[in-house]
């Protein structure tokens, strides 16, 4: 059964409500803290307002529980280059890419986070 609290953290997430959504997806994780899409989701809405340490938690979470899912590694290893760990951020890409995401993807995004990290907000001008 899918938790109240997480369908209305995707509502809220769909809307760009992400501080709202997080605490929706805080509930259901609270109620399923083994739901691997409530942890990624979690991570997911962390890394969008830049609570990237939060966000690898997270992340990390969703991938004790589904250590084959591409897009968890890609977003931590988008987290981990966003705080200035190359080191970690190269092994979960290359994780992520030998379980399916396109390279050029995560290629992109992480060249962005990376030159956007000299300032303090690695996502600004993304939009």
């Amino acid at each position: 059964m899918i938790s109240k609290y997480f369908k209305s953290g995707l509502s809220k997430a769909k809307l760009g409500l992400h501080e709202e959504a997080i605490s929706d997806f805080e509930k259901a994780s609270w109620e399923d803290p083994q739901n691997f899409e409530i942890q990624f989701n979690l991570g997911t809405a962390y890394l969008t307002i830049g609570e990237f340490e939060q966000s690898i938690i997270n992340f990390s979470k969703a991938i004790e529980i589904n250590p084959k899912n591409s897009d968890a590694y890609g977003n931590r290893a988008v987290a981990y280059i966003a705080i200035g760990d190359d080191k970690k951020s190269d092994a979960d890409k290359i994780k992520a890419i030998k379980l399916g995401a396109p390279i050029e993807g995560i290629n992109a995004i992480i060249d962005i986070v990376k030159d956007k990290r000299e300032g303090s907000d690695p996502f600004k001008n993304l939009g």
